[in-house]
């Protein structure tokens, strides 16, 4: 996981809305959608993006009355936080692991 790429992540508010939804349970892109009163393709962009930050992450497959198969995902985020203090930013995850929560930092001092 990328620092300042996580970080970009958990602040856009859409990404933040799908993270919210898929915590309260499991939802289909259509129904993200739906709730969140966002097109479905920029749905599914932001969802394609939080699956590969490893935010989010597919369920099961739900066969609709439509005898079409959709993909439920749900929310590996529990909790986050992001802070800047001395020159260095840190993003602390809570995420629905067993290995605990995942601390990155990055000091732009530091950096290139």
């Amino acid at each position: 996981m990328n620092i300042l790429e996580t970080s970009k992540i958990l602040s856009d508010g859409n990404a933040l809305k799908i993270i919210a939804a898929t915590q309260r349970r499991p939802c289909t892109a259509q129904e993200l959608s739906n709730d969140l009163g966002t097109p479905l393709a920029g749905t599914y962009k932001k969802i394609k993006e939080l699956e590969l930050s490893g935010l989010i992450a597919p369920l099961d497959r739900k066969l609709t009355s439509y005898g079409k198969r959709v993909t439920r995902y749900t929310s590996l985020v529990r909790g986050f936080y992001v802070e800047f203090y001395n020159n260095e930013l840190r993003v602390t995850l809570e995420m629905d692991r067993s290995d605990g929560p995942i601390r990155l930092s990055w000091n732009p001092l530091l950096s290139s």
